[in-house]
């Protein structure tokens, strides 16, 4: 209600008094705030109109913003003008709200401090009387939810509210998308296919590039625009940690439908098959580790155009230690923190250089800090690994491998390991007229393998043709990756098996971790290691502020 009467005023229950910048200047009755800026013009002699009397409750209102702001006089009595940030002369206040603030609060604690000393102490119950038991307070798990949900609904209606804000930031994915993809259509044969195709590991280290990119620049202000609000809710009990989640799950949707564009219109670009969802989890996790990382810029400066200006300094140092555009092999040796101690303290580092760098693809020390090596890898070998032919390929092996290992001679056994055997040299070779055919023969062998029917050769009577499974999933210069990470890890000469780039497993402590564990578990602590520090941040800035 703008400017209400004395009548209206009067008929709210509480009333809550902001000044500049969130400062909290009253909270109470209405009655209550009449009466205590009616007492503060009574000391101060502010000069302002009552209107009427206070104690009768009918005095105006509007003498409360009189009070607060009293301008400040010169000797003569003339008002003192000061230029505001849009460059008008405005009068000068007497009493910054700084001051206000300051007096409410040494108000409210003599307050307070009154009420304790008024306080009886409790008079023992007559015998006869029954104790009177301690009523417990319930968990008020709704006004919980209820602040988490209100978070929430703010966070995507801030998000949403800005019409070309978010047309660019919906846009932006699929025009990237199309314009990297169709750049790197090519192949070294004639007609573009798959297989040959040359910039397969480029397009996935561009795509997590995109991603984090993306993150970044959608959070980078976040913080910025929520500061002021995060000032004037401070005394209201507001948890960090759901303001947190609320906006990292709102980012986290937006990121999560530009991934989606992004990888659908690139896969379908390079003709990338069967590899949706796997790319998907792992870009959706890069753009996560962005949006964590531009929440950390945003609390720490407060300035949008600052925090753009930080966003290349961050993602520059991904691009160039990511392990794609500057081969580790070919890479600084010294940056390896370990090989480098030993060549300062050895005596003769030249002798023991090859010893102590048991291989050319080992990630240099402070690459292991860099989000994007571990993506990276991931993306890499889950192409080669987790495609729909390797996939089928790899498990046929393994429960070969384990029938064998059981010595199970019985017939079923036998049966079973001579389909398994025949489904892994009908993978090897699968052909198909078209690769609809062909993704219907993955199917029947999915059949098989899940043990639901036996191996027909009937069924593959008409498997031949000019597609290939080979030609639709697998590409020669991610499967080179992985070959030479494969040869460089099972050297015979380096006397144990290092953590080399690339490689599908990882040994620390003595275990054996798979490279997709691993790398997720890696990814996705390092996010949550960026909010936990966004927490104590955002934490230490409303403490100082509010002291």
């Amino acid at each position: 209600i703008h400017q209400p009467s004395s009548k209206l005023f009067q008929m709210f229950h509480k009333a809550i008094l902001l000044d500049k910048g969130g400062r909290l200047v009253f909270f109470g009755t209405p009655t209550e705030m009449l009466r205590y800026f009616a007492e503060a013009e009574h000391q101060h002699q502010f000069g302002a109109d009552l209107g009427a009397c206070a104690a009768c409750g009918t005095t105006r209102p509007e003498f409360i913003f009189d009070v607060l702001e009293t301008p400040l006089r010169d000797l003569s009595g003339d008002i003192i003008y000061e230029e505001n940030n849009r460059g008008q002369l405005i009068p000068a206040r007497r009493y910054a709200p700084e001051f206000w603030r300051d007096k409410y609060e040494a108000f409210r604690l003599i307050q307070d401090v009154k009420q304790v000393s008024l306080r009886k102490e409790p008079v023992a119950p007559l015998p006869s009387a029954p104790p009177q038991r301690k009523k417990r307070v319930p968990f008020r798990w709704h006004d919980e939810w209820t602040q988490l949900r209100t978070l929430l609904k703010r966070a995507f209606i801030s998000k949403l509210r800005n019409r070309g804000n978010l047309v660019i930031t919906i846009g932006v994915a699929p025009v990237l998308a199309f314009l990297i993809a169709s750049l790197l259509r090519y192949s070294d044969s004639g007609t573009y296919d798959f297989a040959s195709a040359y910039h397969i590991p480029t397009f996935l280290f561009l795509t997590l590039i995109v991603a984090m990119f993306l993150g970044l620049t959608n959070s980078a202000d976040d913080i910025i625009r929520d500061r002021v609000v995060l000032q004037r809710e401070r005394n209201l009990n507001v948890r960090l940690p759901y303001y947190i989640f609320a906006k990292t799950t709102s980012l986290g949707v937006f990121a999560l439908l530009q991934c989606v564009l992004f990888v659908f219109i690139g896969n379908y670009i390079l003709e990338i098959r069967g590899m949706f969802w796997i790319y998907l989890g792992i870009v959706f996790i890069t753009a996560m580790g962005g949006v964590a990382l531009g929440l950390v810029v945003s609390s720490l400066v407060s300035d949008p155009k600052t925090a753009a200006n930080i966003v290349p300094l961050v993602l520059i140092p991904q691009i160039i230690m990511g392990g794609a555009l500057i081969k580790y092999e070919d890479m600084n040796r010294n940056l390896a923190l370990v090989y480098t101690f030993t060549r300062w303290f050895s005596e003769h580092p030249n002798k023991e250089q090859n010893k102590k760098m048991d291989s050319k693809l080992q990630v240099p020390f402070i690459c292991q800090f860099i989000a994007m090596r571990w993506s990276y890898e991931e993306m890499i070998v889950a192409q080669a690994k987790l495609n729909p032919v390797t996939r089928r390929q790899d498990r046929t092996q393994r429960e070969i491998d384990r029938i064998v290992a059981r010595h199970d001679t019985r017939p079923e056994s036998r049966r079973r390991l001579n389909d398994l055997k025949d489904t892994l040299a009908m993978l090897s070779g699968l052909e198909a007229k078209t690769p609809d055919d062909l993704d219907r023969y993955l199917g029947v062998i999915d059949q098989v393998l899940d043990g639901k029917q036996p191996f027909d050769r009937s069924q593959f009577k008409d498997a031949n043709g000019p597609v290939t499974a080979e030609t639709l999933y697998l590409n020669q210069k991610v499967s080179d990756l992985i070959s030479n990470a494969e040869m460089e890890q099972s050297d015979y000469r380096s006397g144990g098996k290092p953590n080399v780039f690339f490689g599908q497993y990882k040994q620390y402590f003595g275990m054996k971790v798979d490279v997709f564990v691993f790398n997720t578990i890696v990814l996705i602590g390092s996010s949550l290691a960026l909010l936990g520090l966004l927490h104590w941040i955002l934490r230490r800035q409303l403490e100082v502020r509010r002291t």
